[in-house]
C-alpha cells in the first residue's frame, strides 16, 4: 500500500480501550506511545487488537489509523 502523506508512523497496538461511540487505540512507535481516537464502529470493522501493526497517518488536526 502506498500513501502520499509523509506524516505517518508505523507501530504496534499496545492497548484498545473500547467505548460506546469512540475507541482509544494506544500504539508503540518505538521510543514513545501515541494515542488515536477512532469511532468504535471503525475499530470493530478493522478488528483492531493488541499486537496488530498499524500506521498512524496525521496532519495538524487529526490522526488516522491504517491496518494491512
Amino acid at each position: 500500500m502506498r500513501i502520499s502523506d509523509s506524516n505517518k508512523l508505523v507501530g504496534s497496538i499496545m492497548e484498545v480501550k473500547s467505548g460506546k461511540d469512540m475507541t482509544e487505540v494506544i500504539m508503540d512507535i518505538g521510543d514513545q506511545a501515541i494515542t488515536a481516537t477512532v469511532s468504535s464502529s471503525a475499530a470493530k470493522d478493522m478488528e483492531l487488537k493488541k499486537g496488530d501493526q498499524v500506521f498512524a497517518v496525521f496532519n495538524s488536526t487529526n490522526v488516522s489509523l491504517i491496518k494491512g
